[in-house]
């Protein structure tokens, strides 16, 4: 079998440092949603016409439904870089040949100029080398990919368990209506809040949302202008900020401190959907 369980994934060569967090949430029963890999040696055998994986991709689908479709590479999510949208990501997959373009469409950005011209300027120092006549060389990225139930949010954001700005002790949390999708393109400015390790608000300031980003009807996504009421409200309840705060509890007993945190509430209940160190701060974990 090529696509193994997301709870499997231990090692950072063959699945990349995403998929392992993931796993190792999984492994400490975290409300990860289910999943599975596909190896980066796998992704480039697909990707050059080597591997054929209909069979296997109808049978995930028949248990998951809608699905993401994401990259992990093993240059991602470290501590010094994030490479935070240099690799694509696919969201509300319904079929077999809209995994498969999905495959194909992750792995080409692993290979754009795009990447290397990030990794040449010594963000990723660890895939340059130096060429015959002394020319900085980038390696080729290798990129597994994580197939995941797709989660249809209501609300959804991120979270830090350190304040990445002012190092306080604290935790900071960013969120807006629908999909996190709206903010990472730029759509909206989200909600921002922070709250002491007790699960106190210590500030909540709403921001302009004017639209959510949630699943199309068939496929992909769609955005949704909202009523102003929406737009200039809170996202997050006090009910929902202890919620994440005991998730941050958890996060950090199993990865340590300084945690950054995707998360998504769907239906009333809290997913976790990514999990790394903060990226790029030299935090105490004072």
């Amino acid at each position: 079998m090529n696509l193994i369980h997301l709870y499997e994934a231990t090692e950072v060569d063959l699945f990349g440092r995403k998929a392992v967090n993931l796993g190792k949430a999984l492994q400490h029963r975290l409300p990860v949603p289910t999943g599975y890999l596909l190896s980066a040696s796998a992704v480039q055998q697909f990707a050059r016409g080597e591997l054929n994986l209909e069979s296997e991709i109808r049978t995930m689908l028949d248990s998951l439904g809608a699905v993401s479709v994401r990259s992990s590479a093993s240059q991602e999510d470290g501590e010094l870089s994030s490479y935070a949208g240099l690799f694509h990501s696919c969201l509300n997959v319904t079929t077999a040949e809209g995994i498969e373009r999905a495959i194909r469409y992750v792995w080409n950005s692993a290979q754009s100029n795009r990447l290397r011209n990030y990794m040449r300027r010594g963000e990723g120092a660890t895939a340059v080398d130096e060429d015959e006549a002394g020319t900085a060389a980038v390696a080729a990225v290798q990129v597994a990919l994580i197939v995941q139930r797709m989660i249809a949010s209501d609300v959804s954001g991120i979270m830090f368990t350190r304040n990445p700005v002012t190092n306080a002790d604290e935790r900071v949390i960013e969120a807006t209506w629908g999909l996190g999708e709206a903010v990472a393109s730029g759509y909206v400015t989200p909600d921002y809040f922070r709250m002491n390790r007790n699960g106190g608000i210590t500030e909540a300031t709403a921001s302009m949302k004017e639209v959510a980003v949630r699943l199309g009807q068939y496929e992909g996504t769609i955005q949704h202008k909202l009523a102003d009421n929406a737009a200039y409200s809170l996202c997050l309840t006090a009910k929902q900020c202890s919620e994440l705060n005991r998730l941050a509890a958890k996060c950090e007993d199993t990865f340590g401190p300084d945690i950054d945190i995707e998360w998504a509430f769907a239906e009333g209940e809290l997913w976790l959907l990514q999990c790394r160190r903060i990226t790029g701060q030299k935090l105490s974990s004072g």
